[in-house]
């Protein structure tokens, strides 16, 4: 029995030093310091003003929460007790209730003033990833034209004329450059080198000289349809019967070229057409099907990759002007050796384990270096072949979904080979 009254005494002493049946809170956030003002008001310590900060104020809720539940297991322990003399019963009151029921009081008003400042702060401080340049828009093109002219008769320029500006820009970086009769036509990363360049051929009296920047324009997409209707033996028939049975590339086509059918193979029965980014994304939500006559056409992306055949390299074709090459022996796709692939003994002979890829040969990581004997110049799971896909995929507009799927499929491809 004394034990018993003993634990009561102990407990409504706790519970008087706080008052818990008449504890609340009011909160008030104050934005100046980024701080919650809390009013505490009991009836035995008074109204109390305190400055809490959001990881003070958890520890308060802390705190509070760990009475509560020393209280409970106080109350636990005395309800259980036995009392063997009791003449008269009397009911006690219900601690765990009055508990439970501040502290919802308590967590109900004051949580939902606290909670969101919190957790916009904790979301704020996360990692975000970050976006490239090219993820978001293309960059700007700096072009700076030269023109050759002496006195009223324009001139060619000469080998000696392009080493000579060569030798001009040499402390200039130069994206690329092109030559063309007397008109040279440099391409710069940055405004600035392409201020500075201008401002060298200016100082020259023989050249004319001219510079724009721009905003890179990405790529209209384009889609091939397969398996054709026979009827359909020319791009315009197939571009008249699309505009008549598809609502979306009528409605969208604002301009006359908007939808153009690129490329028409009458024997494969197949095609390639160009559309605007918004038809495109209209096509997608239609679940990539069009309609030609009667019939359903599931398209897909086409994403056509250049591969010159006598450097390997890609971006552009065989004895093109790009081709850093074209004056040196040619390389083959299989064994990366100095002679054309279709002349390749290894090849014809199906010698794989004189397989090599060029590309990767001559790669400045280690890992593309190490892996150029598992597969030739034109495999499509190479490196090369693989950046310059996604390259062109991110200059296209509208095919961001596309290149997502790529870059996935191909990973997955890469480890099911075991050639990650």
């Amino acid at each position: 029995m004394e034990k018993m009254e003993l634990d009561l005494k102990k407990m409504e002493e706790q519970l008087e030093k706080i008052n818990c049946t008449s504890l609340k809170f009011k909160g008030k956030k104050d934005d100046k310091d980024n701080k919650i003002k809390i009013t505490i008001e009991s009836a035995v310590s008074g109204d109390l003003l305190g400055s809490f900060s959001k990881p003070d104020m958890l520890v308060v809720i802390q705190d509070i929460y760990t009475f509560s539940k020393n209280a409970l297991q106080l109350t636990k322990t005395v309800l259980g007790t036995k009392q063997a003399t009791t003449s008269t019963k009397q009911e006690s009151p219900d601690f765990k209730e009055i508990i439970k029921t501040q502290l919802k009081e308590v967590l109900a008003e004051v949580l939902p003033t606290i909670l969101p400042d919190l957790l916009t702060s904790v979301v704020a401080t996360l990692p975000k990833e970050k976006k490239t340049q090219e993820e978001t828009k293309l960059a700007e093109k700096h072009i700076l034209t030269v023109e050759k002219k002496t006195g009223s008769s324009e001139e060619p320029i000469t080998k000696e004329d392009e080493k000579e500006m060569k030798g001009s820009l040499k402390v200039n970086p130069v994206k690329n450059y092109t030559v063309s009769g007397n008109t040279a036509t440099f391409k710069f990363v940055t405004r600035d080198q392409l201020q500075k360049a201008e401002t060298v051929f200016k100082s020259q009296d023989k050249y004319k000289v001219s510079s724009k920047s721009e905003p890179g324009k990405k790529l209209d997409p384009k889609l091939s349809i397969r398996n054709i209707p026979s009827d359909i033996t020319n791009k315009e028939t197939l571009l008249e019967k699309l505009l008549e049975k598809n609502e979306i590339l009528k409605s969208s086509s604002g301009k006359d070229d908007a939808v153009k059918v690129v490329f028409f193979d009458e024997i494969e029965k197949s095609a390639v057409i160009r559309v605007t980014a918004a038809m495109r994304e209209l096509i997608r939500q239609n679940r990539d099907y069009i309609h030609i006559d009667l019939r359903e056409h599931h398209v897909t992306d086409r994403i056509h990759v250049i591969q010159c055949y006598h450097c390997q390299e890609f971006g552009h074709m065989a004895n093109s002007m790009y081709c850093k090459a074209k004056d040196k022996d040619p390389t083959c796709f299989f064994c990366a050796g100095n002679h054309k692939s279709k002349d390749c003994r290894s090849k014809s002979e199906n010698i794989v384990t004189k397989i090599k890829c060029s590309n990767c040969a001559k790669s400045s990581k280690h890992s593309e270096k190490n892996s150029a004997k598992t597969h030739k110049a034109s495999d499509n799971l190479c490196p090369s072949y693989v950046r310059e896909r996604i390259g062109i995929m991110n200059r296209t507009a509208g095919c961001e979904n596309s290149k997502n799927w790529y870059v996935q499929k191909t990973k997955e491809t890469k480890l099911r080979l075991g050639r990650v």
